[in-house]
């Protein structure tokens, strides 16, 4: 596929089909790098958190 950003001239208006393939791909990849980042980081550090405090307090209650 070819680049149409370098058809496009500096004082000229970008076509409205090719402006919302590109915002749509951007809102994508924004959505799969948030999509990513809750699974590979937040998620599992919850995860982490939530055992690490059920551990504590049950030591607590041990003693």
């Amino acid at each position: 596929m070819q680049n149409p950003f370098k058809k496009i001239v500096e004082n000229q208006q970008v076509p409205e089909m090719l402006r919302e393939r590109v915002m749509g791909d951007i809102r994508m990849i924004k959505l799969t790098m948030d999509l990513a980042d809750l699974v590979a980081v937040k998620y599992p550090s919850t995860i982490a958190d939530i055992l690490n405090a059920t551990g504590s307090n049950k030591k607590k209650k041990n003693k």
